[in-house]
């Protein structure tokens, strides 16, 4: 179900934030992935990659459909070890944050519009 077209991984350094690169092909994917339950918004993002609650991560969010490319600063708040129960790909849930968090909330949630505001119906998480 997950329409994204592609994840990149980069390593972390010590003491620097991990960096992840995905890109969205359509709106449906990017409703499955954005967590709007979590504070100032968030997204799912699928990875085999090791993290640890808390982790700052950089996500570079590329949306095809609209062609925007987002840089935005995150930090870890969920993890998905493997596949559940519900078909779910192993990866991280990002919290929004740095002095944009909100304007990212609010872009996603314009591109989303009404979808905004139901949940997922095969959420990525």
């Amino acid at each position: 179900m997950n329409n994204t077209a592609g994840v990149q991984h980069k390593s972390k350094e010590e003491g620097k934030p991990a960096s992840l690169s995905m890109a969205i092909a359509e709106k449906s994917a990017l409703h499955a992935c954005y967590m709007p339950f979590i504070k100032d918004g968030g997204v799912f993002v699928p990875t085999t990659e090791k993290f640890t609650l808390h982790d700052e991560v950089i996500l570079h969010l590329r949306l095809v459909e609209d062609g925007k490319k987002l840089l935005i600063p995150g930090r870890v708040v969920w993890i998905s070890p493997g596949v559940g129960h519900r078909g779910t790909s192993p990866g991280v849930g990002l919290q929004f944050t740095g002095e944009q968090r909100l304007r990212v909330k609010q872009f996603i949630e314009e591109i989303l519009g009404d979808l905004a505001k139901q949940p997922a119906a095969n959420p990525s998480y």
